[in-house]
């Protein structure tokens, strides 16, 4: 028996078993009595057990009938409790918004967002999940994404917020003491923070070669290090923008102009930031509602920095 059938067909039984009547359990489920018999006789063959004893006057359960009403009273309880739930999901502003996250959008630009949301509404909380996994949103407990990415997701509904290029940053302190770069050949002197796997930067459209004494995969702890004169590196310009306007870094390179020829056309060095969610027809007020706040963000300017 086909699982979907076999629950139909308790749900029928059930129903006989709450009014042990035939034709009032077939007109409350709007079905004819005939059907009804069928369906409970089905069931039993396809349990191999006696569920009801059937005379001219009544209708009884077995004591195997009684066990099996009592288990479909508990599937009962969980389908009302499910349609409760959906209920409350679409009515409700409350539960746990799941977000995944690049750390640094998260840190400088996300965090803030969620706990203005959180003040607005206080039954709602988060799970932000700033690691670098590309959570697949269709399996897991995420309900959002935020991405970095040019080749957004096909399967998913996918927002631009914003596009954004890099800036090459350093302390006041640094140049003080180390000099400031002039031409892109002069990073060979300095010392330049990179990720683990990271050995140039793409600079106005062209790669250049970098090294320094530290590789690091916590953007936060390198900007750290940057922050307190100990090197180059190269920032998402949101990021450059706050440190730059706050006195704390300086941005290089901004005034060089690079050409390209026909045979080496100038690399594309803007990203674009997407907001990522499953296509459900059926969103939760709490996802609508944050959905709606980082728009009228979008639209405010908040994200351009």
């Amino acid at each position: 028996m086909k699982p979907h059938k076999k629950v139909e067909r308790l749900m029928l039984f059930s129903a006989v078993a709450e009014t042990l009547n035939f034709g009032a359990a077939a007109e409350k489920m709007q079905i004819s009595r005939g059907y009804l018999s069928e369906q409970i006789r089905e069931l039993e063959l396809a349990l191999g057990v006696k569920l009801l004893q059937r005379s001219t006057r009544q209708v009884s359960l077995t004591n195997e009938g009684k066990q099996v009403y009592a288990d479909t009273q508990k599937i009962n309880r969980s389908v009302v409790e499910l349609e409760q739930n959906l209920v409350r999901e679409q009515t409700q502003l409350e539960g746990i918004i799941a977000i995944t996250a690049p750390n640094m959008f998260a840190h400088y630009l996300l965090s803030e967002l969620c706990f203005s949301f959180s003040q607005q509404h206080p039954d709602v909380s988060f799970h932000l999940d700033t690691s670098y996994q590309r959570h697949d949103l269709n399996r897991g407990h995420f309900d959002l994404a935020f991405r970095s990415t040019n080749n957004p997701p096909q399967d998913m509904v996918a927002k631009p917020l914003f596009t954004y290029s890099h800036t090459i940053v350093a302390a006041p302190q640094y140049l003080k003491q180390a000099g400031t770069p002039k031409v892109l050949s002069d990073l060979d002197a300095h010392q330049c923070f990179c990720g683990p796997d990271q050995d140039n930067w793409l600079i106005k459209g062209k790669r250049t070669a970098v090294k320094g004494w530290l590789k690091l995969n916590d953007n936060l702890a390198l900007i750290q290090h940057v922050l307190e004169g100990r090197g180059i590196a190269r920032l998402p310009s949101y990021v450059a923008k706050k440190h730059s306007k706050a006195g704390e870094l300086v941005a290089l390179f901004e005034e060089i102009k690079l050409g390209s020829t026909p045979s080496e056309p100038p690399i594309k060095s803007t990203s674009q930031l997407f907001v990522v969610h499953p296509q459900r027809p059926h969103q939760s007020l709490r996802i609508k509602a944050f959905l709606d706040t980082v728009k009228q963000a979008q639209h405010e300017g908040y994200f351009s920095g």
